[in-house]
């Protein structure tokens, strides 16, 4: 062919080469170029949207905020925006490549992480050697790491300076803690993303951080009781990531600090900042000598090179360009046998003598433990149980009305106990009030009571507590007496009764002294579920609808939590006696999909089901919660009204499943409660409108569980044990589930405002229960309506920085007003 046009098949190979390069050649500039235009439009977007006026901040904006979404949406937003307050912080911030500089980060769940990172700082701030460089402390979250570790301005200003040239090099020490399934905490996912887009973008050199000379060192918290192999997972990572970018290490690997086994963390966290990180900073920071890697100055012995100067350590910090670094090799290169570094050997025998010493088994609580728990009232007994008085306990002592256990179920509040026989748990609910206080584990590894001993010895303190009682203002003295007999035993205090080896035999001993029986399990032992004798009444929690979300509300330690739950719910379908499906709710957290909530109760065919809203019990560091996620009493019926719907709609395809209706609510606790229609209705002959009888006849019931202890072959049900339920505990009833023997106690500046309220949220009784005019609703109307203009219509959920989640929601601005009287 004469033709110079394209033809792939007569074309030469070199030509074909030629042309296939100019092509390649062509995509990637032409590539680059739209990404420099990108980066332009973005910069421009950000400085437009700075010059625009700011908008009304939120009343209790002390966050980060995110994109709003509805509640019903289960997507989290991904991208955080920083509110005013936090980035007038950031851009005081000093950047991290600045050499003479100390970073501090941390990523705190339950605040471990946080005080370990003010511990540190207050460490290198009380050292001489530190006092002329800048330490900063803050939240991983708090910078842009892609933009810190990329764009090193300070940098690039000062390489021909000769007195910065000789200046420490800068440092970020990262204090990290470990979450379900060794994934990164919420608020460092900023800085994950970043270390992998460094890693893996083409237009990035390799090692863009040995330039900088930077020092990383990280510490990792977490829990063995989870996974020995996720312990510290993200620290881990950290520290190999930054590695692989070419950054020198503190240290030759991660600190890691372990909750489960003792104080492991306290001392780990404590060994690896005085024998790691001080050591080698020190070197480092050393005015008058030079140092090496290690840390150690270097002397005349050595060649002025440092101890490390053979270049061991040099070579493994920073790899050669032409060799592959041994955190790129493939994975099955790296399956190798574990090697112990020298300076891990400290924290791994650390860890090993903790382990050996608890092959003997050990209390269950450090003394760390104990002391919270003995700060939060708690009576320890033994080595793993408590007791402590219930706040119901002390109202219906005093005449203010009993606990919700008492409208739906007949029992006298200030005869019962609050105990457990285990304070450890298997789960870390976002909503625990005990705020994790008690420890945690899959199966028994402690010393086990006797647990005759902690019955008489619950007991005993219990009424301990009562007789302290005596003095309290408005005691009625005939309750006071009858309460030093204890009737009833709520085993739902803190932790997981029912992992307690001996359970069974501690349940026979209440029993034995006729007091009632209430179990609360978390759905994590089916088998221990399965295993026990017939008590009063078994609970099992049903904290959210889906696997996703029960990981996210539970924070499990069983990988296969949901399955768990599953089993434990269906192996209530033979016990017999009364069950209970117990949900929280919790706003913006579990409150929607329930349809999802309806199956897992299908399940089951548990007799009752107790839907109540979550107790706000304070911040905390080791929840999210705010007074947001606190539902309402009139949103918890609705969410039980649609519960039954949804139940109904699958009786439909499976007939086997029971009928259920609102029998009972006590609204003082924002509590409702679900009974099947079939153990615990019946027709009343004189009016033949359905009368409940969910109440307890206590006294059958032990004669039915005595005779069951001598013959285990005898079997009785639920509806030989029942009792008529009185009409002001009833669903509807003028009382709303406070017993009219009691009054009401309201402090001085806790009168609502408004006593009823409409469909839409308007009020239509004021403070004492008298009709509104139309003129003042009107006003209000054109409040809300200007309150919808500013936060929207419906229910909307802003996510913050650290996971929490803020509810706002139009219809209930008028709710939770008080008024002096």
């Amino acid at each position: 062919h004469t033709s110079r046009s394209f033809d792939p098949i007569t074309m030469t190979r070199g030509s074909f080469l030629r042309t296939a390069f100019f092509v390649v050649g062509a995509t990637v500039a032409a590539g680059f170029a739209l990404y420099v235009l990108q980066k332009k439009q973005e910069q421009k977007k950000d400085e437009d949207e700075d010059d625009e006026p700011k908008k009304e901040e939120m009343p209790e904006a002390a966050a980060p905020v995110v994109t709003t979404t509805a509640l019903t949406d289960r997507s989290i937003p991904l991208d955080i925006q920083l509110d005013q307050q936090d980035a007038a912080d950031a851009d005081d911030k000093i950047r991290i490549l600045t050499k003479n500089t100390i970073t501090i980060a941390h990523a705190s769940v339950t605040g471990t992480c946080s005080k370990f990172a003010a511990k540190l700082e207050k460490e290198l701030s009380q050292n001489p050697i530190f006092q002329s460089c800048s330490i900063q402390l803050g939240k991983v979250e708090e910078w842009d790491w892609w933009d810190e570790l990329l764009n090193n301005e300070e940098e690039e200003d000062t390489t021909n300076n000769t007195t910065d040239a000789k200046l420490p090099p800068p440092v970020v020490l990262l204090v990290l803690p470990t979450h379900a399934g060794g994934a990164w905490p919420v608020g460092a996912d900023s800085l994950q993303q970043a270390l992998l887009d460094l890693q893996h973008d083409w237009r990035i050199e390799k090692a863009p951080l040995r330039p900088t000379q930077i020092l990383i060192g990280t510490f990792g918290m977490g829990s063995s009781a989870y996974d020995d192999d996720t312990i510290g997972k993200p620290a881990k990572e950290a520290f190999q990531q930054f590695r692989k970018l070419g950054a020198k290490t503190v240290g030759s690997a991660a600190g890691i600090g372990d909750d489960a086994v003792g104080d492991h963390a306290d001392v780990a966290f404590h060994k690896w900042m005085t024998e790691t990180v001080m050591p080698q900073l020190e070197g480092a920071f050393a005015v008058d000598s030079e140092s090496c890697a290690c840390g150690k100055p270097s002397s005349k012995d050595d060649g002025g090179g440092g101890c490390c100067s053979s270049g061991k350590e040099s070579e493994e910090q920073q790899p050669d360009d032409d060799e592959e670094s041994y955190y790129e090799l493939d994975e099955e290169d790296q399956e190798e046998p574990e090697v112990i570094d020298l300076e891990d050997m400290g924290a791994s025998m650390l860890k090993s003598s903790a382990k050996e010493q608890s092959s003997e088994p050990q209390a269950m609580t450090t003394p760390s433990q104990a002391l919270a728990l003995k700060k939060e009232g708690y009576r320890l007994i033994g080595t793993h149980s408590a007791v402590k008085l219930c706040r119901w306990t002390k109202h219906q002592l005093r005449g203010r009305g009993g606990c919700y256990k008492h409208t739906f179920y007949g029992i006298t509040s200030y005869q019962c106990m609050e105990a457990t026989p285990s304070l450890a748990c298997a789960n870390k609910c976002v909503f625990c009030w005990r705020h994790h206080k008690n420890p945690v584990g899959k199966e028994w590894r402690w010393k086990t009571d006797d647990p005759h001993f902690i019955v008489a010895e619950a007991v005993k303190e219990h009424v301990k507590m009562i007789k302290e009682t005596k003095g309290i203002p408005g005691v009625k003295m005939d309750r006071w007496k009858e309460a030093h007999t204890v009737k009833h035993c709520a085993l739902s205090l803190v932790g997981e009764p029912i992992m307690y080896p001996r359970i069974d035999e501690f349940l026979g001993d209440l029993h034995e002294r006729d007091i009632s029986t209430f179990l609360v399990t978390n759905g994590q032992h089916p088998l221990a579920i399965a295993s026990i004798r017939p008590i009063t009444q078994l609970y099992v929690s049903v904290d959210a609808p889906t696997p996703e979300s029960l990981i996210a509300i539970d924070r499990p330690l069983f990988s296969d939590a949901w399955e768990r739950l599953q089993q434990s719910l269906s192996m209530l379908k033979d016990k017999g006696q009364r069950t209970v499906a117990r949900l929280t709710v919790v706003k913006g957290w579990n409150s929607d999909e329930v349809e999802g909530y309806a199956k897992l109760i299908a399940l089951g065919h548990v007799s009752l089901v107790e839907v109540k809203g979550v107790t706000f019990c304070g911040k905390s560091d080791a929840s999210n919660l705010n007074m947001s996620n606190t539902p309402w009493h009139h949103e918890v019926i609705q969410l039980v009204r649609t519960l039954k719907e949804e139940i109904d709609k699958l009786r439909q395809d499976d007939p086997a499943i029971p009928e259920y209706d609102i029998a009972c609510e006590h609204r003082h606790s924002v509590s409702v409660l679900l009974a099947r229609v079939d153990q615990f209705a019946v027709d009343d002959p004189t009016t033949g409108n359905r009368k409940w009888r969910t109440w307890i006849d206590y006294d059958k019931f032990q004669v039915l569980a005595a005779r069951n202890a001598k013959d285990p072959s005898f079997k009785f049900k639920v509806e030989e044990y029942l009792a008529d339920t009185p009409e002001w505990a009833l669903f509807g009833a003028e009382e709303e589930g406070f017993d009219p023997t009691d009054m009401r106690h309201r402090k001085k500046r806790k009168h609502p405002m408004y006593t009823k309220y409409d469909a839409d949220g308007i009020p239509t009784h004021d403070h004492n229960n008298e009709v509104m005019s139309e003129e003042e609703r009107a006003k209000l109307v054109l409040q809300m309506e200007e309150k919808k203009r500013e936060v929207g219509c419906g229910t909307t959920v802003t996510e913050l920085k650290g996971g929490e989640r803020r509810i706002q929601d139009a219809s209930l601005m008028f709710r939770g007003l008080t008024v002096i009287k």
